[in-house]
């Protein structure tokens, strides 16, 4: 079922970014690092995820000048961080 998300918020974060729909590219890059620690993939991967959908994310809102939004997501992805120092890996 995660792999089933994670496929979902790609093309989410995908087709936000595509149309420019605010909502879709934070809820689609907010969630895919979230995934990647669900499946429990090397701690790497799921660092590189949330690097990669802070940079695409943070980008797009900073380039709309949605200020807000902008911090909000960071958070978010501070909290994805904050997730993988917490997790049980191998």
């Amino acid at each position: 079922m995660n792999i089933f998300f994670l496929i979902l918020f790609m093309l989410i974060g995908a087709s936000g970014l595509f149309y420019q729909v605010d909502s879709g590219v934070f809820i689609g890059f907010a969630l895919i690092p979230w995934q990647f620690l669900k499946i429990k993939l090397n701690k790497k991967i799921v660092l590189t995820s949330i690097l990669i959908s802070a940079v695409i994310g943070g980008g797009y809102f900073i380039y709309t000048k949605k200020w807000l939004i902008t911090a909000l997501f960071i958070f978010i992805q501070f909290y994805n961080y904050w997730g993988l120092l917490n997790a049980e890996h191998e």
